[in-house]
């Protein structure tokens, strides 16, 4: 299975770099195998080296009884008539053994008779408990009455050593160890082919995810396999066909509705520029006519020259305001901290209006510097029109604050004001075209404001109480 676009490979079975190899899916399906593997041939090999155990424990045992059973029965006539030696030869034959360690022949009253230290023969026996010893020494100790007639006379003591059987179990349990190695290096191998076959389907499928999310809907995986990665992979190139022919569908239905609203908002800009042009050429217009009469006084035709010249002003203003919000100048962003800017900004439109002396200005920067993304000379335009605007809905006087506030990767300004306010069912038209609650106005300031903002990847944010005042705010990028 490959992720392809056309002919083009999306990705491949290398693990990804950017996860830990023990958070792979192959490392966990290769660990898993392996462990399981490794705990059943372990299993195994401990029932196996149990079983071996109990059979060479027993053998030996067997083994041991035997031969003391033999040496009972071959030392009884020489015990009786004290032959010792006879007793010496069946001792000497019995110390040939491989497996025995020491080996006596006592009589009834404790004397050993025989065995296989001479030092010992004639001494009273020193007594040694019979039965398996511990694991230090690995020996096997048996004692057996020697009877006649129901009689004892005497009695066969006999060590053997186990050690042969230690070091078989250990030879065994070497091979099991090297067995369960092999098997796991055999299993992780088997493993390791399973899992490079699923994550190279799987890798694949993440690769075309990712280009799918990175917006390339041509990407399609192609499809080897019938199991269930196999139908994942059919499902995942139907769900990104289908995504492809929404997204056609929608930027078709995007650009059209960009065009109709284009269109929509042409004609109501040209209505606007129209009914706000209306009323001073009508002025200018009317007082033309007027100036045409002879009889006309002088100190009128000077009022009509005066309402000519006010209202060509002001039609020069609106397009000029025009032209200015429909300009789109290129951006030349800096990182630096605003406050400075805005400071600059604020003590001078403060000092060029006629409102400026009767307005209190409270400015709340934050203490640390706060650099930001943005393009000094459209940012001074804006804290411009924003304060402005403030002044202007403060005819008597008010209180104006200026504050930025960090936010995480952004810094909040506000331009807040104490003034008139915006009515409830106005709001949503403030940064409309031509909107302006003043007669002085033409209400293109705030959408010269939204238009710098949009470019910086920002927009206004307008909070206002008729009557009490208004908040205006933005956010910026810190750089």
């Amino acid at each position: 299975m490959s992720a392809d676009s056309g002919t083009h490979p999306a990705g491949s079975g290398d693990t990804d770099p950017r996860v830990p190899l023990t958070r792979t899916l192959r490392f966990r399906l290769i660990m898993s195998v392996a462990l399981v593997h490794a705990l059943l041939m372990g299993v195994f090999v401990w029932h196996a080296l149990t079983t071996e155990s109990e059979r060479l424990r027993t053998d030996t045992q067997n083994r041991a009884e035997a031969l003391s059973v033999l040496l009972s029965v071959a030392t009884t006539n020489a015990v009786l008539t004290e032959d010792l030696g006879s007793l010496a030869e069946v001792i000497d034959r019995v110390g040939r053994h491989p497996d025995v360690t020491h080996a006596q022949i006592i009589d009834r009253r404790g004397f050993v008779l025989a065995g296989t230290e001479a030092e010992a023969v004639g001494r009273a026996v020193v007594e040694a408990a019979a039965g398996a010893s511990s694991r230090e020494d690995l020996l096997l100790r048996l004692r057996r009455d020697i009877e006649v007639s129901g009689n004892v006379v005497g009695e066969v003591y006999l060590e053997m050593s186990m050690a042969q059987m230690h070091g078989l179990l250990a030879a065994r349990r070497n091979q099991a160890l090297i067995f369960i190695l092999f098997a796991m290096a055999i299993g992780g191998v088997v493993a390791w082919l399973i899992s490079l076959h699923i994550t190279r389907d799987l890798h694949a499928m993440t690769a075309a995810a990712s280009r799918v999310g990175q917006g390339d809907l041509s990407v399609r995986v192609g499809v080897n396999a019938r199991d269930e990665i196999g139908h994942l992979a059919a499902g995942f190139n139907s769900m990104v066909k289908s995504l492809e022919a929404l997204s056609a569908e929608a930027r078709d239905e995007h650009a059209k509705r960009i065009e109709a609203e284009r269109l929509s908002y042409a004609g109501q800009l040209a209505a606007h520029m129209a009914h706000e042009i209306r009323n001073p050429l009508s002025a200018v217009i009317n007082s033309v006519k007027l100036l045409e009469r002879a009889e006309l006084a002088s100190r009128d035709r000077s009022q009509l020259v005066d309402i000519i010249n006010g209202e060509t002003q002001r039609l020069q203003r609106i397009l000029q305001g025009f032209l200015d919000s429909a300009r789109t100048q290129e951006l030349r962003l800096e990182t630096a901290d605003a406050s400075s800017l805005v400071e600059q900004v604020v003590r001078l439109a403060c000092r060029d209006s006629e409102a400026g002396e009767r307005i209190r200005v409270h400015l709340d920067f934050h203490k640390r510097p706060c650099p930001v993304v943005h393009d000094a000379d459209q940012l001074r335009q804006v804290i411009w029109n924003l304060v402005l605007n403030a002044i202007q809905a403060m005819p008597e006087g008010g209180r104006l604050t200026i504050s930025t506030d960090p936010r995480g990767e952004r810094v909040r300004f506000t331009v807040q004001d104490t003034g008139e306010g915006f009515p409830r069912h106005l709001l949503s038209f403030a940064t409309e075209p031509f909107y302006t609650g003043r007669r002085s106005g033409i209400g293109l300031g705030l959408v010269i404001v939204q238009r710098i903002l949009s470019q910086h990847g920002t927009r206004l944010e307008i909070d206002s109480r008729e009557g009490q005042g208004t908040r205006m705010s933005f956010e910026l990028d810190m750089g």
